[in-house]
């Protein structure tokens, strides 16, 4: 079920009812994490390519003082937006993430940050392993990524290397 949030996103501007979400766009589609999982948004410069990586992983890339694994969305998402989406070499930003595992994410044009109701994330039967949720906003569908979800997707079940102490 996509829920329509267009109308109802003026209504709600209490904080403890609603999130920030940033949405980008990825080939013609949109998507959105909330403002409180993004470290920063740098301009896009190449990453350094790892060797026998996942197609979804496009290589390294340092931001503000951290190695960051930048990921392509376009390749980890259901759906068609491969032939949608610019070059590797044409995009614009990148989302560097919050957490332990120093995720960044390649986009293709940045949007708008839009305040979402909470109850939009209560119906799982949108959920489907990276989306979050999915919902309209003026017109457009924007699915929520799950960035707890990020690099599991990304390797697809290959076993990740760990450092013993």
């Amino acid at each position: 079920m996509i829920n329509d949030a267009s109308e109802d996103t003026d209504l709600v501007n209490n904080t403890a009812t609603s999130r920030k979400l940033r949405v980008f766009s990825v080939g013609s589609r949109h998507f959105g994490i909330f403002e409180d999982q993004i470290a920063t948004i740098a301009q896009w410069r190449d990453p350094a390519p790892l060797p026998h990586a996942p197609e979804s992983v496009m290589g390294v890339l340092g931001i503000q003082g951290r190695m960051l694994t930048v990921l392509d969305l376009a390749r980890m998402v259901p759906g068609e937006i491969g032939s949608e989406r610019l070059p590797d070499n044409q995009h614009r930003e990148v989302l560097a993430l919050r957490g332990d595992e120093q995720l960044a994410l390649a986009v293709d044009e940045l949007s708008e940050t839009i305040e979402v109701p909470n109850h939009i994330l209560d119906d799982k039967s949108d959920k489907n392993g990276l989306v979050l949720a999915v919902f309209k906003h003026a017109g457009t569908e924007i699915s929520i990524i799950d960035v707890n979800q990020l690099f599991p997707t990304a390797i697809q079940g290959r076993e990740r290397r760990r450092r013993r102490f």
